[in-house]
């Protein structure tokens, strides 16, 4: 368990932050209500073969709403789009989602919340925010951990970084599963001035003066840990591959989604990383809002070449997987993590069909 400043210090009076946290808040209270329904963790299929719940859209149309009217000269990439809520099941979760939004809102919910499901996969500007509803659905299905996921994006960069971690209790051993009928913790950081986390209540729509600063305690067991994905595959196979490289002394600590990021901010974990995936490039909103939290906690932020995020659009196609770590083995296991995908570039390489030259002259 981290050991955490003594002292509480408020966040900095800063309208990003604000703005973020109330959205998430939002978020989280149209999942509240979302999570009475028995049916709550019931999945549609997207497209692309991953899940989508009543949960995720409720979610991201509570937060875009705050958002449309908070700060209205900025647009949101979401996750969730108009293909989340294709057919006749999609047309049935979005109906309940709709109604939990309307519902824990009030008089602030939209007319017709369905409309911050438009897809907008080119953010416009310099300044835009980035939400993952719900990442880690197969958690919330599975009630494990999952998180509630809002960044601000400017200038390439995550500026400020908020998760909801509805199953991370307060004064609990981090890895143990919370019942999310609670608030959890909120975790928020902006860029330059630190993280805070807090446990929210009924009514709080903002953060609180007395929520407690992060800081990643000195690592003193012989034993680093590092996050791995409750599901498995070639990915966290890799992964392991890395870190057995390092001659590190290691253990892993398997969980679901952007909660990882909350671990190495607290010091429960050292080390997070994405190897790169065969389809394609990570996606913003699965690693900004995280990013910043472990970042302003004190962990080294990039991608497995040393290389800062560059969050210029939907996809992290400028960086090659990402890390998330321990100042002290940053070093080894970029290097490590450099070396090791270089080699498994080069192994699969197409060979060339031209005929070998035989050096003589026709």
């Amino acid at each position: 368990m981290a050991i955490l400043a003594c002292m509480n210090q408020s966040p900095p009076s800063d309208i990003r932050l604000a703005v973020a946290v109330e959205a998430i808040l939002a978020g989280l209270g149209a999942l509240r209500v979302i999570l009475r329904n028995p049916r709550a963790r019931e999945p549609v299929i997207k497209p692309d073969g991953s899940p989508v719940t009543a949960g995720d859209l409720a979610v991201q149309m509570a937060v875009c709403s705050v958002l449309a009217k908070r700060t209205p000269q900025w647009m949101v990439v979401g996750e969730e789009g108009e293909a989340s809520v294709l057919g006749d099941a999609g047309a049935e979760i979005l109906a309940r989602a709709v109604a939990a939004v309307r519902e824990s809102m009030g008089s602030d919910a939209p007319s017709d919340p369905s409309i911050f499901l438009a897809n907008h996969p080119k953010p416009e500007g310099s300044t835009w925010w980035t939400v993952d509803p719900i990442d880690g659905t197969k958690g919330f299905r599975s009630a494990r951990h999952y998180a509630l996921c809002l960044a601000l994006i400017e200038n390439e960069r995550a500026t400020v970084g908020v998760l909801s971690c509805p199953t991370l209790v307060m004064g609990k051993n981090l890895l143990y599963i919370g019942s999310d009928e609670q608030y959890g913790t909120v975790y928020a950081a902006l860029k330059g001035h630190g993280a805070w986390k807090f446990q929210p209540a009924t009514g709080v729509t903002q953060l609180p003066n007395s929520a407690v600063r992060l800081h990643r305690p000195k690592h003193a067991a012989p034993t680093w840990r590092v996050c791995d994905s409750i599901e498995g595959g070639s990915r966290a196979e890799r992964m392991r591959g890395i870190m057995s490289a390092t001659g590190l002394t290691w253990n892993s600590v398997s969980l679901d989604s952007q909660c990882k990021y909350a671990l190495v901010a607290e010091g429960v974990a050292d080390c997070f990383m994405r190897v790169p995936a065969s389809y394609g490039a990570e996606k913003v909103w699965d690693h900004a809002p995280g990013a910043v939290v472990a970042e302003e906690a004190g962990a080294r932020i990039s991608d497995l070449a040393g290389k800062p995020l560059v969050f210029a659009g939907d996809s992290l196609d400028q960086n090659v997987g990402t890390l998330a770590c321990d100042g002290e083995i940053y070093p080894v296991i970029c290097a490590t993590a450099s070396t090791h995908l270089a080699r498994a570039t080069k192994s699969v390489e197409p060979k060339s069909t031209e005929p070998k030259s035989t050096g003589l002259q026709g």
